[in-house]
């Protein structure tokens, strides 16, 4: 899956450091992201890359976190005088990125981007925030408010009726694809009842034998997702919503096509089942 970066490890506790040129910059609009060409690829953009024009980026970039040696930085002032070797792309690219490492980074600063970008001023008096000095948060001195960083929990599950697995897509979903129930946890309660209500919302039926597999962090959604398996109790006649599912059916196992584990937990979980791992 796309945080799985061994042999290289992250280190993402906090600190403050100054950014050497081989370290790479993060610059963010919306849901965009800077890029530097590297022939028919693109890659993340070096301090030494845009170091042109662009000295006065080094004490403004803050320490994000680190791939063993290599730090990584983010900088909300946009380089100037670039040349056609950068292009701004969505950061979905980073889920099929030509150096998956990089890939697994660009996810996870783009999580902090989005967390930074909706806190410069305090939602408790609307005074402008200032970054923490010790750890990863962000402060109000007029108040005294802190904000840490979000994690939404996500939970998805690979339903199963003996050789039958249901699949799903979502409205929201651009590929045409099927994939898994999922859905964020709600408030007050567990992993395994979120399972529960997912499916029975989205799918209109119950289910059983609930098991935790494994988990990912998912920066696309600045989310980290529980992956189950869990066996149809009762009827399976699906009853789908509307307003959220665009498809959904049980495939026999013999008929789901191959997919790529190693980007999500959905595609993970799918290919478990397919070649009978769960």
């Amino acid at each position: 899956m796309i945080h799985e970066i061994a042999p290289r490890v992250m280190h993402n506790e906090f600190r403050s450091q100054f950014p050497l040129a081989t370290d790479y910059l993060f610059y963010f609009e919306g849901e965009d992201v800077l890029l530097f060409k590297n022939g028919e690829s693109s890659t993340l953009p070096t301090f030494e890359k845009i170091a042109a024009d662009n000295e006065g980026l080094f004490p403004l970039a803050h320490y994000l976190f680190s791939i063993d040696e290599t730090a990584f930085f983010l900088t909300e002032k946009k380089p100037v005088a670039l040349n056609d070797s950068f292009v701004m792309e969505s950061v979905r690219c980073f889920r099929h990125f030509a150096e998956p490492w990089l890939g697994f980074a660009g996810a996870t600063a783009s999580h902090l981007w989005g967390w930074e970008r909706v806190n410069k001023f305090c939602g408790v008096c609307g005074s402008k925030m200032d970054r923490h000095k010790k750890e990863r948060a962000f402060t109000c001195s007029h108040c005294e408010n802190i904000v840490y960083s979000r994690i939404a929990p996500v939970v998805i599950v690979a339903v199963n009726s003996g050789d039958k697995l249901l699949m799903a897509r979502n409205l929201n979903n651009s590929i045409q694809k099927l994939f898994l129930v999922s859905g964020f946890v709600d408030v007050g309660e567990s992993l395994e009842e979120a399972v529960v209500r997912e499916v029975k919302e989205e799918m209109g039926i119950a289910i059983k034998n609930i098991r935790y597999i494994t988990s990912q962090p998912w920066g696309f959604s600045n989310s980290l997702i529980a992956g189950f398996t869990a066996e149809l109790e009762g009827d399976g006649t699906l009853h789908i919503q509307e307003d959220e599912i665009a498809e959904a059916a049980w495939v026999e196992r013999k008929d789901i096509p191959e997919y790529d584990p190693s980007l999500s937990i959905s595609s993970l979980l799918i290919e478990m089942f397919r070649k009978q791992q769960l």
